[in-house]
């Protein structure tokens, strides 16, 4: 008889992805040959190499993970990160080790491959959108996909590591920036854009990229850059992921420039900071639909597309950026930008700038999001009345629409 202790642990894994696509019956099947097992404090769990061919779901506890390049990250049970499995990997994960006492469950990957059902088999109504079904072959095809390395992750530009590297470099300063960003004409005139907008514009225009990066600072240019190469990263043949990647594209723009506006005018987090992170939320979306032109089926099924992408974009974006080492507060603050009924810190950080932003923000809503809260989300609550216009949004960003427009149009370029 099973016991009372393992029914709550098996509960709980039922809720994770992608388990929660399976069937009673495949999900029974799958959790007769799984281990659920305790590890205390500075006790491994895996390691690439000996543990590739496990799955770990994390239920209780924190651990520490080590990538490829030796720097170390911290998972919690309960995070929107530990919803996945966190399997070996030789790039993102290839040790992790317990930091307080943790429980877990782990079974072989292949079991996970084997429940998959061929096309008729296995399929979950959705009522909402008539006969869209969900196609759970296809589904779980782009779940091993990124477990073995088939999706790659991508990597930045060597003018753009180059410019990180040179603003970190206590001994640099601007003109070692600008010099770096004169090697690429389209980003020096992007620079000056950026310079002379209503952002930073001064009484007198500037037409050179010292006087920009002066104007602008040397970590902010770092940070307007790295949009700018973001931007022209993703690359695909195929109009249909083009259209997906503008539409991803459009609501990061939009977010990052509220973010930009909100972090000046309600908090002292770093506006630059906040329009990189806004803009980069979801780089976990344009990595999946730059090469989803390998699963061709997706686009056969608009349930299963936005499922395979509000599924994974929240793995992939982390992924994503720790490899391009980006500060972990914005790694966290992208997990729980739609985490709605997270309590609010005080005073606002960088996820409730992004909590705001989406939430001011509800044309340009994306399929694949979660559904926007009421008015009595805690990021909400935590701002008086009179921030608020007569019909419900935020004053400041009505108060700062010129800006707004400006940076829009710079992002959009």
């Amino acid at each position: 008889m099973i016991s009372e202790r393992r029914l709550s642990d098996l509960t709980r894994l039922r809720g994770l992805l992608p388990l929660r696509h399976l069937s009673d019956a495949e999900f029974d099947n799958l959790t007769r040959h799984a281990d659920i097992e305790t590890r205390d404090p500075d006790r491994e769990l895996f390691r690439c190499g000996p543990d590739d061919d496990w799955l770990f779901y994390l239920l209780e506890g924190d651990l520490r993970v080590v990538d490829a390049q030796s720097e170390s990250f911290q998972i919690s049970a309960g995070t929107l990160e530990a919803l996945h499995p966190l399997s070996p990997h030789p790039k993102a994960r290839v040790q992790a080790t317990a930091v307080s006492p943790v429980r877990f469950v782990r079974f072989p990957a292949s079991l996970l491959q084997s429940q998959r059902k061929p096309k008729g088999g296995i399929q979950v109504k959705e009522a909402a959108v008539g006969e869209d079904e969900l196609d759970n072959e296809l589904l779980f095809a782009v779940y091993q996909a990124l477990r073995d390395e088939t999706l790659v992750l991508p990597t930045l530009p060597d003018v753009a590591l180059r410019i990180r590297t040179a603003a970190s470099d206590p001994s640099k300063g601007a003109e070692d920036v600008a010099n770096i960003i004169l090697t690429d004409p389209a980003l020096a005139s992007y620079c000056i854009r950026v310079a002379n907008s209503a952002g930073y514009g001064g009484s007198t225009p500037i037409s050179d990229v010292r006087s920009a990066v002066m104007r602008m600072g040397v970590n902010p240019t770092r940070d307007f850059i790295m949009a700018h190469v973001v931007r022209n990263l993703f690359k695909t043949k195929d109009p249909r992921c083009t259209t997906l990647m503008r539409a991803a594209w459009s609501h990061s723009a939009n977010i990052a420039s509220l973010c930009f506006v909100l972090a000046r005018r309600l908090t002292k987090v770093n506006a630059e900071q906040a329009l990189l992170t806004g803009l980069l939320h979801d780089i976990g979306v344009m990595a999946l639909v730059s090469q989803l032109d390998a699963f061709p089926g997706l686009f056969r099924s608009e349930v299963t597309l936005n499922t395979v992408l509000h599924d994974l974009r929240y793995e992939v974006s982390a992924m994503v950026l720790r490899a391009w080492r980006l500060p972990e507060e914005m790694v966290r603050a992208s997990c729980a930008a739609e985490q709605w009924f997270r309590p609010a810190e005080s005073p606002y950080g960088m996820t409730e700038i992004l909590q705001l932003a989406h939430w001011h923000d509800p044309e340009h809503h994306v399929p694949w999001a979660e559904p926007l809260p009421d008015d009595d989300a805690p990021v909400l609550r935590a701002l008086p009345l009179d921030a608020f216009t007569a019909s419900g949004r935020l004053l400041v960003v009505r108060e700062a629409g010129n800006e707004l427009e400006k940076l829009r149009a710079i992002l959009h370029a």
